[in-house]
This record gives C-alpha cells, structure tokens and sequence, in this order.
C-alpha cells in the first residue's frame, strides 16, 4: 500500500507496514467507495490494508498485495473493517467514487496472508 500511495505522490503514514496505522492516512470517508482504503482486524490483533473495487451484502471486495501471497481482489467480512479512509485528493475527487454494488461469490477470506 505504502508503494501506490507513493506513486500516487501522496503521504504515506509512518510505520507503513503496521496495517492499522493506514487508519491515520487521509480523511475518514462516510461509507466505503471506489478507491477508498479499508483497514481490516484479524484474529490476534493484526490487520490488514487494501482497496476497495466493490462489495455485497456482507462483504468488501479489496484489491491488496499478500492475500494469498499474492496481489488479488478478495471478500473480507465488512465485520471486520476497523477503518474506511479516504485519499487526500491533490485535484478534483473523480466523478466515479462512490459504493459499487457487488453479486456475492466465493468465499469469505479469513486469513490475508
């Protein structure tokens, strides 16, 4: 994450690789849309960080690298989501952030790693 933050020439937060520090990055957005970025619990007290590209009824569908060691779109319980932040737009928001609505498929991801 820290990676498209800095190619996007944004500001990364400190200690990047600490998924739950990403809930400091940018500006807390109302309801998770399109670019947005999600951060995640997981069982023991870590997390996770990635994109939002959609979600169903009971999930996010999150672009993120090392899910399943491996960059992917998976369905992470919306139960889970500790934190949903959005980028600090150096010109105009685009036009197509916002929720996009997702049929569910496939199983829920428990474990990123």
């Amino acid at each position: 994450m820290a990676t498209v933050v800095k190619r996007a020439r944004s500001e990364p937060v400190k200690a990047p690789l600490w998924a739950r520090n990403w809930a400091a990055f940018g500006t807390k957005a109302p309801k998770a849309s399109l670019g947005d970025i999600l951060v995640f619990e997981r069982a023991g007290g870590g997390g996770h960080v990635g994109i939002y590209v959609g979600e169903d009824t009971s999930a996010y569908h999150v672009l993120g690298g090392n899910q399943g060691d491996a960059v992917s779109i998976v369905r992470v319980a919306k139960a889970r989501c500790l934190a949903v932040r959005r980028c600090p737009w150096r010109l105009a928001q685009p036009s197509n952030v916002r929720p996009i609505k997702l049929a569910a498929g496939g199983a829920l991801s428990v474990n990123e790693a």
